[in-house]
Formats: C-alpha cells, sequence, structure tokens
C-alpha cells in the first residue's frame, strides 16, 4: 500500500525535487501488531530533519491518521515514510517550493532479521568508503548513492554485511545500520560527526547503556579497533540487534550485551 499526499496512488511529478536532487528525507519504521514501534522516536527524526533542512512537515495529527490508515491490522511490516520539499523548477534553488510531499509505504518484515538475530552474521570491511560532511552528518536524507554503492559491493561479498569506514579510515556503521562493539565493559560505537546516519535504535541502545549504567564511548575509531573486541553488534529499526559471529577471519561467540540489551528492549 502506498499513499501519496493522503491519496492511494502512484503517481509523482517528475518536478519533485526528491527525484531530481534527493532534495528530502525518511524514516523506516517496523510495525508490530499494528502499532509502529518506538514511534515518538521516528517522529523525532522527522521532526529534527525539516528543521534542519527548512522542509515543512504536514501535521502531527495528518501524519498519523495516514499512518494508522496503513497499519490497521497489520501484524508484520515494515513502513517507510519519505518527506521531499516537493515539485520545484529547474535548477537547485529552493525557492517558490511551496508544497511539500509525502509518501507513506508499506511492505513486509524482512523475514531474515528472525535468523540474523538468533545465529549472528559474518561482517567483513568494504573497501568503499564514505564522504564527509558534517552538516549532512547524522541525519537520513534521501541521497543514499553511496549506500546503492555498498550494497553492490557487499553483493560480491562472501559475508552477510559490511563495517564501512570514512575517507579518514574512521568506522562510520554497517551497510545499513549502526555499528557497536563491547571491549571488557565498556561499549564503544562511531560518534558519527562526520557522516553516518543516527538511527532510532542506536538512540535505544545508548539510552539503555545509561540505564544500566554501562561504560561508553562515542569517538573515530580504526577499523583495528574491531580486532580487540569480546562483542559485536550492529542495529537499525527493522533489524533490532544483530550479533557478529564472525568479524573477517576472527570468529566471535560471546553474545551477551546483545542478549541484554534486547531483553531490556522487549521488557520495557
Amino acid at each position: 500500500m502506498i499513499l501519496i499526499n493522503g491519496s492511494e496512488q502512484l503517481t509523482l511529478s517528475h518536478a519533485d525535487r526528491g527525484l531530481s536532487y534527493g532534495d528530502g528525507f525518511f524514516t523506516t519504521a517496523k510495525v508490530v501488531d499494528g502499532q509502529v514501534e518506538f514511534w515518538r522516536d521516528h517522529l523525532e527524526r522527522l521532526m529534527l530533519s525539516a528543521k534542519r533542512f527548512k522542509i515543512e512537515l504536514p501535521s502531527v495529527l495528518t501524519l498519523f491518521s495516514e499512518v494508522q490508515q496503513m497499519i490497521q491490522g497489520v501484524e508484520s511490516g515494515c513502513l517507510k515514510i519519505t518527506i521531499t520539499r516537493g515539485a520545484g523548477g529547474r535548477g537547485y534553488s529552493p525557492q517558490g517550493c511551496t508544497q511539500t510531499t509525502r509518501i507513506l509505504q508499506l511492505s513486509p518484515w524482512p523475514s531474515h532479521y528472525q535468523q540474523w538475530q538468533q545465529h549472528g552474521v559474518h561482517l567483513d570491511t568494504a573497501t568503499f568508503t564514505l564522504g564527509m560532511q558534517p552538516a549532512l552528518a547524522g541525519y537520513k536524507t534521501l541521497n543514499r548513492l553511496e549506500q546503492v554503492l555498498i550494497k553492490q559491493e557487499l553483493a560480491e561479498l562472501d559475508c552477510d554485511d559490511v563495517a564501512v569506514t570514512d575517507l579518514q579510515g574512521n568506522l562510520v556503521e554497517a551497510s545499513a545500520g549502526n555499528l557497536f562493539w563491547r571491549q571488557g565493559d565498556t561499549l564503544y560505537t562511531p560518534c558519527l560527526s562526520h557522516s553516518g546516519v543516527k538511527g532510532v535504535m542506536r538512540k535505544q541502545v545508548l539510552n539503555c547503556a545509561q540505564r544500566l549504567d554501562l561504560p561508553c564511548q562515542l569517538g573515530m575509531f580504526p577499523v583495528s579497533a574491531l580486532d580487540s573486541a569480546d562483542e559485536i553488534f550492529i542495529t537499525n529499526a527493522l533489524m533490532g540487534i544483530v550479533p557478529i559471529k564472525q568479524f573477517q577471519q576472527k570468529q566471535l561467540s560471546d553474545f551477551s550485551l546483545a542478549e541484554k540489551i534486547r531483553k531490556e528492549l522487549t521488557d520495557d
């Protein structure tokens, strides 16, 4: 099911700036038993992005009403909300764009994520590196060509996912999720100050670590930081928390923190 500006249709203007320039942002949420997981955090992401890029959001009431229309009776699904600046004239300038476009899409939840959660995955490293732009770092914009190229590379590798670095060799994230690792009693994750996306599940993990009084360090780390990790896991709103059972040639069997955080979030 797809709603474009509140109507079931498949037509989008050829002049929409989301298509022409990637001028917009989105969030993707898991739907369980007719409810959007972490709805408030997804809404906050949309609001922060709208403020940063000066794109007007529909009213919260309108958006919530359309979301409810989409997910009513859905046991398991994937909800994507896309906001663009709307249709505009030729050229980069956003002047004259007065009507934003909102697109809501509902699709099946990727079933392989359940197996990933239970058994873990094999993580390698990508040769493709992410650009560094602090003005865009953290936001989930429509400019996803870097991720497309990463997925192209991943398709040619004998692994489930890849750790991706920036141009300076600092760890940033996985192909479509955030990256965490534990060494001893300390949790580590990239700070995402120059590139990457601050995911909704990443926020849940960091909040959970704080509640558990778990030391957590955010910073810029080389790939070699993962060599001494006792535990590694990746996250996003759809896959939840997925443990890494193998990083490059290193086997990992301790999933204790991933399981503890998952249980904490489930109990909430």
